[in-house]
């Protein structure tokens, strides 16, 4: 596959063998006939997006499902008076914006490449013309909006219920189960996390965050080096996540 900075700048060029080669890493597809996966090859498009860039910038409502090759994916919702809320940041092989297959998306999320980035886009007539000539593979799709809906409602009650620790103890336990790296110090999030990130992500500010960090820090449960946190003690992490009281 072509990767690197040829790749990228050729990214839109990929040839069918490409695409069909980044979307079999793709959990959704693992268990799809190969025919259908080779359809879905077919109406594919690779993009690159340098860090900072809004993937639906020009077309907001555009009806187009993406997986994501390499780099990050920032997805986040925004206010009229600019407050932003970041819902989570997706790492290579996930698929995201499926909720476009419906007609009308209930909800307008912002998708921004939170590092360079390659996305492959599935636009979503082409897709459901495919689902709707297996329908079996429709299975697929629920299994996968029901687990995001759980996500969704596990955030919620996070975000409503849990403890500001708790809800930062959550939010560091989902990013290393998405972008951990396990090294001799602990599980590493290979991704860079300012304080001001975490502060949207948590919707708190940055003293909070910091003022949390340290105290996670001196506890031994992380490490912080400059942006990145690696996370020395998962289990006493998921204690402060499970703890009621």
């Amino acid at each position: 596959m072509p990767m690197g900075a040829q790749g990228k700048a050729n990214a839109g060029s990929w040839a069918a063998a490409d695409r069909l080669a980044a979307l079999r890493r793709c959990p959704l597809f693992a268990g799809w006939p190969e025919a259908r996966l080779a359809q879905v090859a077919a109406i594919a498009r690779a993009e690159y997006y340098p860090r900072g860039a809004e993937i639906f910038v020009r077309d907001p409502e555009r009806r187009e499902a993406f997986v994501i090759v390499s780099g990050e994916v920032e997805v986040s919702r925004g206010s009229a008076a600019g407050k932003k809320f970041v819902l989570s940041v997706q790492g290579p092989n996930e698929i995201l914006a499926i909720v476009r297959l419906l007609a009308e998306p209930p909800i307008h999320y912002v998708y921004t490449a939170y590092e360079d980035s390659v996305l492959l886009h599935l636009p979503c007539d082409g897709l459901a013309a495919i689902l709707d000539a297996d329908p079996i593979l429709w299975r697929d799709i629920a299994l996968l909006m029901c687990a995001r809906h759980g996500d969704s409602l596990r955030q919620l009650n996070n975000q409503k219920l849990g403890s500001l620790d708790q809800r930062m103890a959550a939010t560091l336990a989902d990013l290393a189960r998405i972008h951990g790296i396990a090294g001799g110090q602990g599980i590493e999030l290979g991704l860079r996390l300012p304080q001001e990130q975490l502060g949207a992500m948590l919707g708190v500010t940055r003293q909070s965050v910091n003022k949390l960090l340290r105290g996670f820090e001196e506890a031994g449960l992380i490490a912080i080096d400059y942006n990145r946190i690696t996370i020395r003690d998962p289990a006493a992490l998921d204690a402060i996540v499970a703890h009621d009281g």
